[in-house]
């Protein structure tokens, strides 16, 4: 190869590889192009010698009538051959040729689906499927002849560049409703801050942490018919965990709520909750220890769910010192659940100089700091503690059976401490900022941190559907605590 390298072994027995025989294959339009372009340049004769060796008689000549054939439709097989996505077809079977709606009607289908997105209502394979059909009995067409396939449904999905997208939140409420009541709320706390001279302003939410994250899916074997996920037995346990920061992007201890049994001796009980945070004796030495391995407070209940002493317990622990002096006033954000605004919370908020205000129902996606920039950075932290988890596991096992083991108690305080510690102050920033409730600031803020991916990202792709969620704000469970 003259001015460059030569590719591939040099030839040192003067052969050279017999080209592509097309004789024996069915041709696809980039390969009937091939032909087309070698028969226009060298002739028919050379053309059926080098693509069609070895033809003789009938043979050859039905060959060379169907190179004409496709010399006539030159200007079609060229289109589709210099095209990739059709280059490889053996045949194209242009729209309109079999059954289907017309372009009205598939413009009038496209328009429903998108009608349908804006009120955010979910449109999927079968629902489409099913209006398609529809529509198509309006206009008389014989149901056997036109039946929405799979491949009538794709067709559709590119044609009129749709796609399947990730759900990034649920609800009831439109994205411009959530605006409007986002710009409602933030000038109306920004009233009351300068009203009442508010010195700061916090926000708390809770979220629930599972012990175990078994994913939906995983990687199997086509076909298979079965598909078997191992757990340990405690994907229904799970742990309750208070986030609380400001508008500075100060971060400030966790309280965790973890289920503990409840005594059947009625004294019993009452001691676990005056001197051991509602926990047994014996499991309150293990409580101690993990209060002196991190600053988090950890509550236990039979449910793990928060409930208005432990709002009590929460608001003297972070503003008792605030009690009986004379300090700015401080604005608290919580949810509308329940157990945050009882009689007594609120008592007690006000003997602590604590403006409590709730965060509208049903608009926590847009409105509250900790919904709108925390949450995710935070459990994508969790699912990496978990995937290191498993990771540990399946090395531990190798060579043996595997048998996952739960998570511990300790396991999941680390993991949640861990989190919390790791999020950036500029991401508990961005969520009052983008709420509109503190002046954005000048340099860009992620809405999440950064973590830094481990070395098994394939596992934890395949395991990238979890069970870590948000307690609703608008639940109101405290009536099923004992």
């Amino acid at each position: 190869m003259e001015g460059g390298k030569t590719r591939g072994r040099p030839n040192i027995q003067g052969t050279h590889a017999v080209g592509t025989a097309l004789k024996h294959k069915q041709c696809d339009y980039r390969s009937r192009y091939i032909v087309i372009l070698h028969y226009r340049s060298y002739g028919m004769d050379s053309a059926l010698d080098v693509y069609y060796r070895g033809l003789e008689g009938v043979e050859r000549e039905s060959t060379r009538k169907k190179i004409l054939r496709w010399a006539r439709d030159e200007a079609k097989i060229k289109r589709l051959a210099l095209k990739y996505s059709t280059s490889k077809l053996i045949r194209q079977r242009d729209r309109g040729i079999g059954t289907v709606l017309p372009e009205e009607a598939e413009a009038n289908l496209a328009n429903w689906v998108s009608q349908l997105r804006q009120d955010g209502i979910p449109v999927s394979l079968s629902l489409l499927a099913m209006k398609a059909r529809s529509i198509a009995t309006d206009l008389n067409i014989d149901p056997k002849k036109f039946k929405a396939t799979h491949h009538w449904v794709r067709g559709f999905i590119k044609r009129h560049k749709f796609a399947f997208r990730a759900r990034t939140r649920s609800g009831q409420m439109r994205d411009d409703e959530g605006e409007a009541v986002l710009l409602e709320f933030s000038e109306r706390l920004k009233k009351l801050v300068e009203s009442e001279n508010i010195e700061r302003i916090y926000n708390a939410d809770q979220t629930a942490v599972n012990y175990e994250f078994v994913p939906k899916t995983t990687l199997d074997t086509v076909g298979k018919k079965t598909i078997w996920i191992k757990c340990a037995g405690q994907d229904k346990a799970r742990a309750t965990a208070m986030l609380l920061g400001d508008s500075l992007g100060t971060k400030y201890p966790l309280f965790i709520v973890m289920k503990a049994p409840e005594s059947k001796v009625k004294e019993v009980v009452q001691a676990n909750l005056r001197l051991r945070n509602g926990f047994g004796a014996e499991v309150w030495e293990e409580i101690e220890e993990l209060h002196e391995r991190h600053p988090s407070r950890i509550y236990g209940n039979p449910s793990a769910w928060w409930n208005s002493k432990i709002s009590m317990e929460f608001l003297a622990y972070h503003f008792g010192h605030r009690r009986g002096k004379d300090l700015p006033k401080i604005l608290l954000l919580w949810d509308a659940f329940s157990a945050h605004f009882t009689s007594e919370v609120v008592a007690l908020a006000n003997e602590l100089n604590v403006v409590l205000e709730k965060v509208p129902p049903r608009y926590t996606w847009i409105c509250q700091p900790a919904d709108v920039s925390w949450m995710k950075p935070f459990k994508s932290i969790l699912r990496k503690s978990w995937f290191e988890y498993l990771m540990n596991e399946i090395n531990t096992n190798r060579g043996q059976e595997f048998k996952l083991k739960p998570p511990s108690r300790f396991d999941v305080v680390d993991w949640i401490n861990e989190a919390w510690d790791k999020l950036p102050a500029k991401t508990i920033v961005s969520g009052f900022a983008k709420c509109k409730l503190v002046d954005a600031p000048n340099t860009e803020v992620p809405s999440e941190c950064s973590v830094t991916p481990v070395d098994f990202n394939l596992v934890a792709d395949a395991l990238l559907e979890t069970n870590v969620g948000e307690i609703l704000p608008d639940s109101d469970i405290e009536s099923f605590i004992i």
